[in-house]
C-alpha cells in the first residue's frame, strides 16, 4: 500500500485522463487502448444480450479498463456458456467478466418505461432518472431534498429504483476560477479564435453560457456555435474568455434557434467579422494539453467509459458515463420542461458551463485528439448527445455538420 501511495504522489499527471484514472501519463495510452477495444466488444455484445434468448438472463454491461474486461451482469449463470459459445462472442471470451446480478435487462427496461411514464405525468423536480449498469438498476438521483417529490417517489416504489441523494460538489479550486484565458489573437486587429468551452455573454442580460462546438452549414459557407437552448436570451452573444468579469466587446451573433423542452440546444450564427471558428477545445488550466483538437463526432454507447467537458466556470473536467437514457424533469423557469435521452456523467460542473463541449479521447497514438459527444446541458451532470442535435435540426430542414476544418 505504501508503494502504491508513493507512486500516486509522484506520478506525472498532465493529461486529463491521467488525473481521472489516477495514473501516470505513461499509462494513459495503454488504458485508452483497452477502453477503445472494450467499447468495440461491448458494441457486438449488447445487441445479442437484447435478444429473447438472453434479455431475461443478463442485466446489462459496463466497461472496466483496469480489469480489461466488459462486465456482464448475470442473473442466470446457466446461460453463460450459451453466450460464450456463440460464434460472434468466442473471439472475445477472455474479455468478458461475469458478475452476479439481481435485475435482468427485461425487468430494468420494463421498470424504466413505467417510471418514465409517471415522470411525464407527475413532473417531479430537480432530479435525474436513468439506468446505471454498474448499479444494475434504474436510478433516481435527487438534487434537492427540500423539493417535495413525494407523490412521484411513492408512485414509482413498485418499480424498485435505486434512490441516490446528490451530495453536491465543492467549488472548483481557486486557481480554476481565477485562471485567465489566453486570448487567441496575434494583434488587436486580427480575428479572435473562439474554442469549445469558451464563455458566451449575452449583451442584454449578462447571462453566461459556454461554446459547445462550431458547426458549418451544409448548403453554404456559414458558421454557427452550438450551445444549450435553455441559455436563450434576446440580443447578441459575445465572446467571454475564461476568468473574465467584463464583456470582451467581441460580438458573435444572436441565438436564432433553440429547443429547451424534450431536447436542449441552440444555434448562434456568426454574424460579425472579429471571430474565427475553430475545431479545438480549451484546456488553459493545464501545463500541457492546453488545446485539444476535434477530429470528429461520435455517440456514446457504453457505460463507465470516460467523458469530459470544457466550460466557462469549471473549465475542463472529466468523469465516467453513468447512464445513456437520462431523463431530467422539472427544468426551466416554470419547471415544466423535461429533457430526454441524456448522457448522465459524474464530472464537476456549475452554472455558466451550460452548452460547453462534451467529448472523449479516442486515439492512444494522439492524446491531443478528441471526438465531440455532445454539449453539457444540466448540472449534475447531463449531456445532450450530438447525434440527436443534428437529427433534430435535419427534421426542421436545418442542415449542419460538425466543423473540423473543412
Amino acid at each position: 500500500m505504501a508503494l502504491l501511495q508513493s507512486y500516486s504522489i509522484y506520478a506525472k499527471q498532465y493529461h486529463p485522463l491521467a488525473k481521472l484514472w489516477d495514473e501516470d501519463d505513461t499509462e494513459v495510452p495503454g488504458l485508452l487502448k483497452n477502453e477503445r477495444n472494450l467499447i468495440s466488444i461491448d458494441e457486438i455484445l449488447r445487441p445479442i444480450l437484447e435478444k429473447d434468448d438472453f434479455i431475461s438472463s443478463f442485466g446489462g454491461t459496463y466497461i472496466n479498463i483496469f480489469y480489461n474486461c466488459v462486465v456482464v451482469n448475470t442473473v442466470n449463470k446457466s446461460k453463460e456458456n450459451d453466450l460464450l459459445n456463440l460464434t460472434q462472442i468466442k473471439p472475445y471470451k477472455d474479455f468478458l467478466c461475469f458478475r452476479r446480478a439481481d435485475n435482468s435487462m427485461s425487468q430494468i427496461q420494463h421498470n424504466f418505461n413505467e417510471i418514465s411514464l409517471l415522470a411525464n405525468r407527475l413532473r417531479p423536480k430537480k432530479l435525474f432518472i436513468y439506468t446505471d449498469m454498474k448499479v444494475n438498476n434504474n436510478v433516481l438521483l435527487i438534487f434537492n431534498e427540500s423539493v417535495n417529490n413525494s407523490e412521484f417517489i411513492n408512485a414509482i416504489k413498485p418499480f424498485n429504483p435505486t434512490i441516490i441523494y446528490h451530495k453536491g460538489q465543492e467549488n472548483p479550486p481557486v486557481s480554476q476560477n481565477l485562471a485567465q484565458s489566453r486570448r487567441d489573437v496575434d494583434s488587436y486587429d486580427l480575428e479572435v479564435r473562439v474554442l469549445g468551452g469558451d464563455g458566451l455573454l449575452n449583451v442584454n442580460t449578462d447571462s453566461q453560457c459556454s461554446v459547445g462546438f462550431w458547426a458549418k452549414s451544409i448548403n453554404r459557407e456559414a458558421f454557427s456555435i452550438v450551445t444549450a437552448g435553455h441559455c436563450y436570451a434576446s440580443g447578441d452573444w459575445s465572446y467571454y474568455p475564461w476568468g473574465s468579469t467584463n464583456s470582451s466587446g467581441i460580438l458573435i451573433g444572436p441565438m436564432i434557434f433553440s429547443l429547451k423542452d424534450y431536447y436542449d440546444f441552440g444555434i448562434i450564427p456568426l454574424e460579425y467579422g472579429k471571430v474565427a471558428p475553430t475545431f479545438s477545445i480549451r484546456n488553459d488550466d493545464a501545463d500541457q494539453y492546453k488545446e485539444l483538437i476535434i477530429t470528429g463526432d461520435a455517440p456514446v454507447s457504453s457505460h463507465n467509459v470516460h467523458i469530459c467537458k470544457s466550460g466557462y466556470t469549471t473549465h475542463l473536467t472529466c468523469g465516467h458515463v453513468l447512464g445513456l437514457n437520462g431523463i431530467a424533469p422539472g427544468l426551466g423557469d416554470t419547471e415544466e420542461f423535461i429533457l430526454y435521452d441524456l448522457i448522465i456523467a459524474d464530472f464537476d460542473s456549475l452554472f455558466g458551463d451550460s452548452g460547453g463541449s462534451s467529448f472523449s479521447f479516442v486515439s492512444p497514438q494522439d492524446l491531443y485528439s478528441v471526438v465531440v459527444n455532445g454539449i453539457f446541458s444540466v448540472i449534475g451532470a447531463a449531456i445532450q448527445p450530438i447525434d440527436i442535435i443534428f437529427k433534430e435540426l435535419d427534421k426542421r430542414n436545418i442542415y449542419y455538420k460538425l466543423y473540423i476544418g473543412q
